[in-house]
């Protein structure tokens, strides 16, 4: 079960470069606007398997700009046992990464309480995994953006409504 209040969310994918660091900065724009009040407790942050790039994909960071959210210094990072010790939700942008995630990581204290899809977890029925974008040009970017902006915006009301107590956690 998720802990209660949620404070600590962590963004996965598989080389924190694009999906993670979009849903981390989609995250920082709303606690910055919409959701003030509501998200001024929660630490947002994301992580990888690997990182290749160190930085956020041109895309990514073009996209988080129409946004007024500045990721040109965003540096990725592996996820580590450490980091995933501290989070109270973990979600996940592909099936395949999260089985992959709760087998790495099986020693760490409630890990699959903890862990989900971001479209599982905001709530969406069909089509849960949003795969990598790298390389595959920008129409394929911007489907992604639109899965994981519409994912992080469920997701982030549904935890809003967590921490209220207008909605059991998981």
């Amino acid at each position: 079960m998720i802990k209660k209040p949620i404070k600590n969310v962590l963004w996965v994918c598989f080389g924190n470069t694009s999906r993670s660091p979009l849903a981390l900065g989609l995250s920082l724009w709303l606690k910055n606007t919409k959701y003030k009040e509501e998200l001024k407790e929660i630490h947002f942050d994301s992580a990888g398997f690997v990182n290749v790039f160190k930085t956020a994909q041109p895309e990514t960071i073009a996209y988080l700009n129409t946004k007024n959210v500045d990721f040109s210094n965003f540096r990725g990072k592996i996820m580590d046992k450490e980091l995933l010790k501290k989070q109270d939700l973990i979600l996940v942008m592909e099936s395949y990464h999260l089985k992959r995630l709760l087998r790495k990581f099986k020693h760490v204290k409630n890990i699959n309480k903890r862990s989900f899809l971001l479209l599982d977890f905001a709530g969406e029925k069909e089509n849960l995994d949003i795969s990598d974008p790298v390389n595959f040009g920008i129409e394929v970017y911007n489907e992604v953006i639109e899965a994981v902006e519409r994912g992080v915006i469920k997701s982030i009301e549904k935890i809003i409504k967590i921490n209220k107590g207008d909605l059991a956690p998981e």
